[in-house]
């Protein structure tokens, strides 16, 4: 099962690295380097939390049988991380949104 989430991580990282390489090139030079992009510990901190997402889903789907080659942990890493992006704005879009004029600290 630990081949599965390995191939689940090099399955995020190249989906990681191909949004990169989309990133370099709108900008004029490294995206990630500061003023111009978030800096490169951003950079790596978002990397890393992308495997992770990547080895977390492939961990959890790994016992249930529905991965049966590494070319499908593969592929299931490289997808969970825009998968779960997708799954939290659907998730923020069903909360209400505070009234106008409310900061939600009680009446004045």
């Amino acid at each position: 099962m630990w081949q599965y989430a390995v191939w689940g991580a090099v399955g995020a990282a190249v989906n990681r690295a191909l949004i990169f390489m989309e990133a370099n090139r709108r900008a004029k030079g490294p995206a990630w380097r500061y003023p111009d992009g978030p800096g490169g510990g951003f950079f790596l901190l978002a990397s890393a939390l992308h495997c992770a997402i990547g080895v977390g889903i492939t961990l959890a789907a790994a016992p249930s049988g529905i991965i049966a080659t590494p070319l499908l942990a593969l592929g299931l890493g490289a997808v969970a991380p825009a998968a779960m992006a997708k799954i939290g704005q659907y998730a923020l879009a069903t909360l209400d949104p505070a009234p106008p004029g409310v900061d939600g600290e009680g009446e004045e």
